[in-house]
């Protein structure tokens, strides 16, 4: 229901004392519709963004609309799927029937797609959609491949927003600098009539200026009184007290190498109440990728210098200080790093990362030593830390010291009894002890996990091997070869497998293949060298009929 020219918009109620628990409205394969009803003359309507998954009565948008007071209902899609048109089109009754009031229909990137798509379709007079697509279909956005995997023809058929399907008045917030939310926003404005607020330097992520729930229900008042100039100069003064507007135009201002003005903005973030928390990521993750573009164009001094400079104008950042420390280590100035690691642990000595980090820059410096106690110091001070007990461990067994190592591997195992690396380091010093049962018996329970890695596949076929059993290590082998098909030691561990079970001519097939993919590996080139290839007469006995005693003993002593 539209608001008429010069009447007043109805104004959100009061909010509950205690939200009204959700009702679902409508479900089936593709999305769960979930009613949160509350005393108010608005219904705002939202559609869950890509990640957002039914969680009993959760609906996105929840926490603003509850303190707004709004009676909400909320679709929420099952999978990344768009919200198909058939699966709206079916629970459209159940939601109009819920409604109280105009409708709005409000979401962000995916759900700011479908709240553009079927608010008409639900009764939606208006919406706001934040970062929108228009299509998915490859075929109208070739140049926009972010979401071209999730594009199904048989639910998406016609899939761009048509005109009339955004209701009568529709506003999308988007990056005019962001290139593939610039491109499916001129779709928008062009084909569907949506009205463009432009939101500079906010890349993907301008639904943080909505996250003030007041600042949210002044823009839905206006958008339902249709007021696009004073929407407008609201965005725009909203930039200018803002935390979130500040830090995204710090991000994009460091990226492009402006890093004293990008403090400068951050800075202004924090006074204007960005939490720590929020803060410290964004500088870590900054920080880590300008690094890693300037070492990608061979510019280490210039990624040291700014390192350098980022510890001094943050140096009250422990997190800062120790993910520096760790690019510091990449950058091969072990002394440098050493100190800034050393800083960030005299601010948080409960920093895992940190002894961790200081600890291979002793080790770099031949002062192992060094680096053993101060990991020990560590895990006295946060023994929960699995991560930093796993570090110490290893570097125990490199020092020797394999019966402290086995120590701290069962008490990770005592923390978390299938933990991947403990299993395999535990059976590693059980091993090179000659526990070889146990040493099995703890490798095999890490094939007990179905996405176990390939390092440990092969530790444990050599290790079957080792004890004498070809034939289990075997297969073992294969599912190595099977994760990394250019394993030379998986390919040499298949021929001695394949070698010790009598299997000579597929040992050698199996090292004649290593030896033409990998050329270069001279362990490789080695065992064909000495296995040799196939001889005609085993090539031809092995390829001969059966006769029917060997078929019966095949198949005797052949595994179930």
């Amino acid at each position: 229901m539209a608001v008429e020219a010069g009447k007043a918009a109805p104004r959100p109620a009061a909010p509950a004392q205690e939200p009204v628990p959700g009702i679902i409205l409508y479900e089936d394969e593709h999305i769960l519709v979930v009613h949160r009803p509350a005393e108010s003359a608005l219904t705002l309507v939202t559609f869950a963004d890509l990640t957002f998954r039914p969680r009993g009565d959760a609906v996105w948008g929840q926490e603003p609309a509850e303190k707004l007071g709004l009676n909400t209902i909320g679709l929420v899609a099952k999978r990344e799927n768009w919200f198909p048109v058939a699966s709206v089109e079916a629970a459209a009754p159940a939601v109009r029937a819920a409604f109280q009031g105009p409708a709005i229909a409000y979401g962000y990137s995916m759900g700011g797609y479908a709240a553009l798509k079927h608010a008409a379709r639900l009764g939606c007079g208006q919406s706001l959609a934040v970062c929108p697509q228009a299509t998915i279909d490859p075929a109208d956005c070739p140049w926009d491949t972010r979401f071209h995997r999730f594009f199904d023809p048989a639910l998406h058929a016609g899939m761009a927003v048509a005109p009339g399907e955004a209701g009568d008045f529709a506003v999308m917030l988007a990056d005019p600098y962001m290139a593939e939310d610039n491109g499916q926003s001129g779709l928008l404005v062009r084909d569907a009539g949506v009205h463009w607020l432009r939101t500079p330097f906010m890349s993907h992520a301008a639904i943080w200026l909505l996250v003030d729930s007041r600042f949210l229900g002044q823009v839905l008042q206006l958008i339902l009184a249709r007021d696009l100039p004073q929407l407008a100069a609201v965005m725009r003064a909203r930039r200018h007290v803002s935390p979130h507007w500040s830090r995204h135009v710090a991000n994009a201002a460091f990226r492009h190498g402006h890093v004293r003005l990008a403090n400068r903005l951050w800075k202004r973030a924090r006074r204007l109440g960005l939490s720590r928390g929020i803060l410290s990521g964004d500088l870590q993750r900054q920080l880590a990728l300008r690094v890693g573009e300037l070492r990608a164009r061979k510019l280490p001094r210039r990624a040291r210098n700014i390192v350098l400079l980022q510890t001094k104008a943050w140096p009250q950042d422990a997190g800062l200080m120790a993910r520096a420390g760790h690019l510091m280590v990449a950058l091969a100035d072990l002394p440098e790093a050493e100190k800034i690691f050393r800083a960030a642990l005299a601010l948080r000595p409960d920093l895992g990362n940190a002894y961790i980090g200081l600890s291979l820059c002793l080790g770099g410096q031949k002062r192992l030593g060094e680096a053993v106690s101060l990991c020990q110091q560590g895990v006295q001070v946060i023994p929960a830390d699995l991560k930093l007990r796993m570090h110490l461990a290893q570097l125990l067994l490199n020092t020797g010291r394999a019966d402290e190592a086995e120590t701290q591997f069962r008490a990770v195992l005592q923390h978390e009894a299938t933990h991947p690396k403990a299993l395999l380091g535990l059976s590693q010093v059980l091993a090179a002890r000659g526990d070889r049962a146990e040493a099995v018996a703890m490798a095999r329970r890490l094939l007990e996990d179905p996405e176990v890695d390939a390092e440990t596949c092969l530790w444990l076929g050599q290790l079957l091997l080792y004890v004498g059993e070809p034939a289990e290590a075997e297969p073992i082998f294969r599912r190595v070869l099977g994760l990394t098909p250019d394993s030379g030691p998986a390919f040499i561990g298949l021929a001695r497998a394949l070698e010790r079970s009598g299997q000579l001519v597929a040992a050698q097939k199996v090292a004649m293949q290593a030896a033409t993919l990998l050329p270069d590996d001279a362990k490789v080139q080695a065992i064909h060298k000495r296995l040799g290839p196939p001889s005609a007469e085993l090539l031809a006995e092995e390829q001969a009929p059966l006769s029917p005693f060997r078929r019966w003993l095949r198949d005797f002593f052949s595994a179930d």
